[in-house]
Parts: structure tokens; sequence; C-alpha cells
């Protein structure tokens, strides 16, 4: 800061003695220097709380008229500010012109300089306002990269899954034993395995879908697994028509619906059940999936899936989600998201 204040003396101190010059009249290179130099000092001086209004009341929405309204007073105090420290200054540096006190240095400096320093304030929160800019900029640019490199995770994730081998053996011998009994559930789960696995394979590149979309996924994964559970998996889900059109993350429910399968419901012999639920909860979505397994052990660690999630979560809505997966009081476990309804992208 101080450097860039003594470049912006060093700038105006020649400015004034090439005019000078040009006008026929002597002026010292030193003397303009050091007049400069003074008056640079000031505000540097004045320069940190000057960025701290700045931060504290950037110029933007939704505060936008209230922050011009700080700073259009602020300036005017910053200038009187500004040339009250220069007038201590003034005698040091030969700029007084010989006047008896410090206040009558400072009348003939509000006379002839108060409007030139106006300025001056609204070019510091001015650049401190386009730093602000940049880095937000910045951040968001790194953001979104880091939200195409999970959405990328999340689908190669839910690809791995269904293409591990013990999936496709046991979906293909689950259609391979309907063929004998039942045709037509044999087809069934054929087009949901074919349907479920164009869904991954051309998944797109948007982070948010409508909730619609996840769940007519979630309608085959599940269809799929119902079948290999031979009659010992039951699901529901409720959701509002309403809010089938609300925007949620691409790929967000499948990890809940398989840790809910893989670690609640698989290890047991009797059925089991989950619940797949959305409401609106003021101007926020609250999405629930419910199993009644034998839930959480102890310091149980979140699986990759969960823990992609989470983090994708933070990404896309920082400070405005909630991510909970927890034991249900009656039994099992319930994993809840809470995040900003939208239905427009």
């Amino acid at each position: 800061m101080l450097a860039a204040w003594t470049l912006v003396a060093m700038l105006l101190a020649g400015q004034a003695w090439f005019a000078a010059n040009v006008r026929g009249e002597s002026l010292a290179w030193g003397r303009a220097s050091l007049v400069w130099l003074a008056w640079a000092a000031t505000w540097a001086a004045l320069t940190p709380l000057a960025l701290r209004l700045a931060a504290r009341f950037p110029v933007e929405r939704p505060r936008l008229f209230p922050s011009l309204a700080v700073h259009a007073l602020s300036a005017p105090a910053f200038a009187v500010a500004s040339l009250a420290l220069f007038a201590l200054l003034a005698p040091l540096v030969g700029a007084s012109n010989a006047e008896p006190t410090w206040l009558a240095t400072l009348r003939r400096l509000l006379g002839t300089t108060f409007l030139l320093n106006l300025p001056v304030y609204w070019l510091v929160v001015g650049a401190a306002q386009l730093e602000r800019l940049v880095r937000t900029a910045r951040e968001n640019d790194r953001r979104q990269l880091q939200l195409e490199a999970q959405l990328a995770d999340a689908r190669l994730q839910a690809l791995r899954t269904q293409l591990q081998p013990h999936f496709l053996f046991n979906a293909l011998n689950t259609i391979s034993v309907l063929m004998r009994e039942d045709v037509d559930a044999a087809d069934r789960i054929l087009l949901q395995l074919s349907a479920l696995l164009r869904r991954l394979l051309d998944s797109g590149e948007e982070h948010e879908v409508p909730l619609r979309e996840e769940l007519d996924f979630l309608g085959s994964y599940l269809g799929i697994e119902r079948a290999r559970f031979d009659g010992r998996l039951d699901y529901e889900i409720a959701v509002p028509d309403e809010l089938l059109e609300a925007r949620v993350p691409n790929l967000v429910l499948q990890p809940l619906v398989e840790n809910a399968l893989r670690h609640g419901l698989a290890a047991r012999a009797r059925p089991g059940r989950i619940e797949i639920r959305a409401q609106r909860q003021g101007d926020d979505l609250q999405l629930l999936v419910r199993d009644d397994g034998r839930g959480l052990p102890p310091g149980a660690s979140e699986r990759v899936g969960l823990s992609n999630t989470r983090a994708r979560l933070a990404l896309m809505y920082p400070g405005r989600h909630r991510f909970d997966l927890r034991n249900a009081p009656d039994g099992g476990v319930v994993a809840e998201i809470i995040i900003p309804l939208r239905t427009r992208p």
C-alpha cells in the first residue's frame, strides 16, 4: 500500500513540476516531491479504514443503496481528515504559505483542494470493490471446477456401483429366473436395468436436475433391487406434485438409497422398507431417505459416496444446506438433506 501511494505521489509531483515549467514558473523537483509525498502519506494512513468500510459496505446488491449512502457520507469526512493531517505536515514540507496556525492552513486547504480530495476516497473504494469482484470471480471459477469434478465423481461412483460384477450378475440372474416364472416381470426388470444404465451413461453436465428425474432413476434402481431381494424389500416414494420440478443435485439420492440397502437391509433375513420423501420447509426443500434397518453403529464413518455428497452440497449451497445422517428414534437410519427450494436453473 505504501508503495502504491509513493508511486501516485511521484506521478503527481512529476505532473506538477512539468506544468510549472511549461508555465515558466520555478518549482524545484525536490519540493514538489515532498509536498505530494506528504499528501500521499495522509491517504496511506486513512486507506486501511477506507478499506474496512469498503469491505463492510460493498457496493453490490442487495444492499446497494445503503452502501452508496454510507460511502457518500464517508467521502467528505475522509477528504477533511486528509487535509487536516496534511495541514500538520505542511510547515515541514514548505506548503503552509506562512499561515500562523494549523487551523488557518486547514481553512486554506479546504477552500482550495477539498473538492480535489473527494474523488480519492471513491478511487480507494472502487479499487477495493474491483479487487473483491476479481476475487469472487476466481472463487466462483474454482468452485465451478470443483463442482464439475464432484459431479464427475458422483457419476463414476454411481456407474461403478451399478456395473459391479455382482450387481450385474444378480440382476441378470434375477431376470433369468423370472423368464421361466414370469416373463412380464422379467421384461420389466430388463427395461429398468436398461433405463438405469442409459441414465448413467447419458447423464449430462448439469449440476442440478428436476427432482422428477432423480425419482425416475431411483424407481429403476429400486425396481431391480426389489426383484433381487426376492420380496424382502418394500419402498415408498412420497413427493408432492408441486415439488417434482424442484432442482436437486444430479445423482444426489442414489448414494443415500444404496447406503440404506447395503448397510441397513442387505445383512438381515427379514423384510425391510425404505422411504423416500420430499417436502417444503419455508424457502427450503427437505429430502429424506429412511430405512428400518439395524441403524448406525457408534463411531460409524461415512462411505465414499456419502462423503462425496456432503462435499458437493457444501460447494453448491455454501451456508445454505444441511446434510445429516442419524439413527431414527424407532430404529433404522434417516438421511436428511435440506437445500434452497428452486424450480428454475
